[in-house]
């Protein structure tokens, strides 16, 4: 009898301390601040209202278009991706300061492009490939952000619309 007892004592403690350890409080997360290149939305309109005041009528009339692109959308989950394999292959291939330079383009007239004449952007990998040689400038020759690298492909496909709706 005190055989069974002690068992079930056992387990009953054996549950507790399950019970008891999944109880724990997780940690928090991290907050991450904002990067110092964040702009407020009041910002953003003032440039996109800029551009459309110096370029977007004028790109349309010179055309001789109704509309054009002037906005693109990314999934985030898609970028997160590309900026996961530029950091692989970059890294294997020997890069270092990596970042992404936009381009502007344009669809060519050609029956293989969805939107041919309408604006786009893609998304480049750049980076400073990485030598062995020893220097005494603690900078950089290459300020911009390095060189396009070419082993890696662009980036494009996102989706562009008609512009948004004026407020």
């Amino acid at each position: 009898m005190k055989a069974k007892s002690i068992k079930k004592l056992t387990l009953f403690l054996m549950i507790m301390a399950l019970v008891l350890q999944s109880c724990e409080d997780k940690p928090k997360p991290v907050k991450i601040k904002p990067p110092k290149q964040v702009i407020d939305y009041e910002y953003a309109d003032a440039l996109e209202e800029e551009y459309k005041r110096t370029r977007y009528d004028t790109i349309l009339k010179y055309l001789k278009i109704k509309k054009d692109a002037r906005d693109f959308w990314f999934d985030l989950k898609e970028l997160k991706k590309y900026i996961a394999y530029v950091e692989q292959e970059a890294d294997s291939l020997g890069y270092k300061k990596l970042g992404i330079r936009i381009y502007n383009g344009v669809y060519p007239k050609n029956k293989k492009f969805a939107d041919p004449g309408i604006s786009t952007v893609f998304l480049v990998p750049t980076g400073i490939k990485r030598t062995s040689k020893a220097s005494f400038l603690p900078i950089s020759t290459l300020v911009n952000g390095g060189a396009n690298i070419s082993e890696i492909p662009a980036y494009n496909y996102g989706q562009a619309g008609d512009p948004p709706t004026e407020h």
